[in-house]
């Protein structure tokens, strides 16, 4: 870790020397051609001033980064009196932005300086080459925006390559977000400066006075600009860290539901085994009806969840009861009844199993209305629950009990059909008695009866329905 963050440093030392090493190539390519000669001593100081000023008066970008209208003056000092001055009113900024707002250490001064210088070089000989015949106005401008526009590049560029390195991003990704919004802002106070150096030239000093105002008037709206934006940036941090711990306190809720499945099902098994192995049989069942009448991924998911925890409520029921050999009296079937209930009523506590009460809560209601504990009927009663009644009937009568032996499967089938329409939806008897002679026809030509993995068949149901 420490040597590739000695590469790194590296790789930014080096790239800063290339830019000072390239801003001083610039300032004496300048400098060769800089000439005194016809250039008005008191425009210069104003400009030179201008451009301490405003680079003194910056505005704050990201980071230690920061923006001036200080160029403005860079661009009105190429227009009037050539590359060599542009680049001399650059270095002025450079020095100015060492200080500001505080030293800057000599890494940095060295950047900024062949940064400024570099810009200001490639932008004043570009304006040259496009310059036209002194007066004309449109050509001017239109010489100045693509002149503005190339600092603009070179100047962005160079802060955007220096901040990617030393935070191992691409250049494009942080001139992105750092500057793309800015070529209007930079020709809007480029055409400032063209209007001042137009303005010295007719008006003499009391047409750049006249100029000067919009300069202050563009760094406000920078200022205004960045102070807004530093506002969006902060409520979109804190929106992203409020959906970050909302994303995580929804894990930790699912996290917290599957444990709960797991609950219930650790709770069915412990209460006996057999009965979680019927609640898996009724399950596979069910889910076959449920595929053979065309149910939806979502309502097949239902009812495999509806078959696997239809008798959970059983926990609130006397073991006794439940084993009892004989007929039950008033009393105990009330107890058993119950447990449609409290079956329901304990997979309510688990928001992800919601859809599946309804199942839990009717699947012992009749066709003709006569079931329990709401005496519905017909369409009334949610198909899943009436898939579930079928093959949990089904199941309670081949399995064996502690007062009867286990009805074969035919005879089994024979009872449904005989109940069809008055206990169980007829539709629903005749997809699972399909299901079933199916299934034993696979059997006999070799296929191995499924073995169900309880606890996993809830978590992939659960899967299936988030």
């Amino acid at each position: 870790m420490g040597r590739l963050g000695e590469r790194g440093m590296n790789r930014v030392q080096l790239y800063v020397l290339t830019v000072a090493a390239v801003g001083l190539v610039s300032v004496a390519q300048a400098f060769r051609t800089l000439s005194f000669d016809g250039i008005d001593p008191l425009m210069l100081a104003i400009l030179l001033g201008l451009a301490a000023l405003t680079q003194r008066l910056p505005v704050f970008l990201f980071r230690s980064s920061a923006i001036s209208v200080s160029f403005a003056a860079v661009i009105a000092s190429f227009v009037l009196y050539g590359t060599g001055i542009g680049v001399f009113c650059a270095l002025v900024q450079a020095a100015v932005n060492a200080v500001t707002p505080k030293r800057k250490p000599f890494v940095k001064v060295a950047f900024n300086s062949g940064s400024f210088a570099t810009s200001a070089f490639i932008a004043g000989e570009l304006y040259r080459l496009l310059a036209p015949a002194k007066g004309d106005v449109a050509t001017t401008c239109a010489a100045v925006a693509l002149s503005a526009f190339a600092y603009f590049l070179v100047n962005t560029f160079l802060t955007a390559a220096v901040i990617a390195l030393s935070e191992r991003q691409t250049v494009l990704k942080v001139w992105r977000t750092n500057y793309a919004w800015m070529p209007v802002n930079f020709l809007a106070t480029a055409a400032q400066g063209a209007a001042l150096a137009l303005a010295s030239q007719a008006l003499g000093i009391f047409g750049v006075l006249i100029f000067t105002l919009p300069l202050g008037v563009a760094w406000y709206s920078f200022r205004l600009y960045m102070s807004k934006s530093s506002e969006v940036r902060a409520r979109n941090a804190e929106l992203e860290s409020v959906n970050d711990m909302l994303k995580r306190t929804n894990d930790r809720l699912e996290e917290s539901h599957l444990s709960v499945i797991g609950a219930l099902v650790g709770a069915l098994e412990a209460k006996e085994n057999d009965r979680a192995k019927q609640a898996a049989r009724t399950m596979t069942l069910a889910v076959a009806v449920a595929e053979r009448l065309g149910l939806s991924e979502d309502e097949t998911a239902q009812v495999k969840l509806g078959a696997l925890f239809h008798d959970i409520g059983t926990i609130g029921v006397p073991e006794a009861v439940l084993r009892k050999p004989g007929a039950l009296d008033e009393r105990e079937w009330r107890e058993v009844r119950a447990h449609t209930t409290i079956g329901a009523n304990l997979l309510s506590n688990v928001p992800m199993l919601e859809r599946v009460r309804p199942i839990v809560l009717a699947h012992h209601e009749r066709f003709d209305g006569t079931g329990y504990p709401a005496g519905l009927r017909e369409d009334q009663i949610p198909l899943a629950a009436q898939i579930v009644a079928v093959a949990d009937a089904y199941v309670a009568m081949t399995t064996e009990r502690p007062y009867r032996e286990a009805m074969p499967s035919k005879t089994a089938l024979r009872e449904l059909r005989a109940n069809a329409g008055t206990q169980f939806n007829p539709v629903v008897v005749e997809a699972f008695i399909a299901v079933v002679v199916g299934d034993r026809r696979a059997r006999l030509h070799g296929a191995a009866e499924p073995t169900q993995q309880v606890f996993q068949q809830a978590l992939d149901a659960v899967k299936v329905r988030a």
